[in-house]
């Protein structure tokens, strides 16, 4: 399309819109903008994963059960819970990570409050740590040496 042509066409376009039309096309887009966005958010709610607004962390206070993530309200106050229990969403969990509606075991790095919040079964100061050579490990990714053989950490 030569320059001259273009022009025209823009100006023909030009004068069929009025402001009332420009502003109906700006709300139009905003709206499909705002649907998208809440189709992300729908997008993201995995199988695995619940999203709760409502729930509050570990240590937060609570009235009962449901106002926790972890579905744990003890003495007013929301506590997490372990590896195998309840949960609405990650914040629950001890170890961080809520998987299908149950607290999952975590990996080195990740937050537990006992051995049992861990996949390697090794917490020490409120983290999971990796395994050490001779206890007994799932695959390599659990061992400090990356070296799971036959069941125990090697070297």
């Amino acid at each position: 399309m030569d320059d001259c042509r273009f022009d025209n066409w823009t100006r023909m376009v030009a004068r069929q819109t009025d402001r009332r039309d420009a502003v109906k096309g700006i709300a139009g887009g905003v709206a499909a903008l705002a649907a998208l966005a809440r189709a992300q958010v729908g997008v993201a709610q995995d199988a695995n994963v619940i999203l709760e607004n409502n729930c509050r962390g570990d240590k937060k206070p609570c009235k009962n059960n449901r106002d926790c993530c972890s579905k744990n309200c003890k003495k007013g106050k929301c506590e997490c819970s372990g590896q195998g229990k309840s949960c609405k969403r990650d914040q629950g969990c001890c170890s961080g990570r809520c998987n299908g509606s149950k607290c999952d075991c975590g990996k080195p790095g990740d937050l537990c409050k006992n051995d049992g919040d861990c996949c390697s079964k090794n917490c020490k100061n409120n983290h999971c740590k990796c395994v050490k050579q001779g206890n007994r490990c799932k695959d390599n990714k659990d061992c400090c040496s990356k070296n799971c053989d036959g069941n125990f950490c090697a070297k």
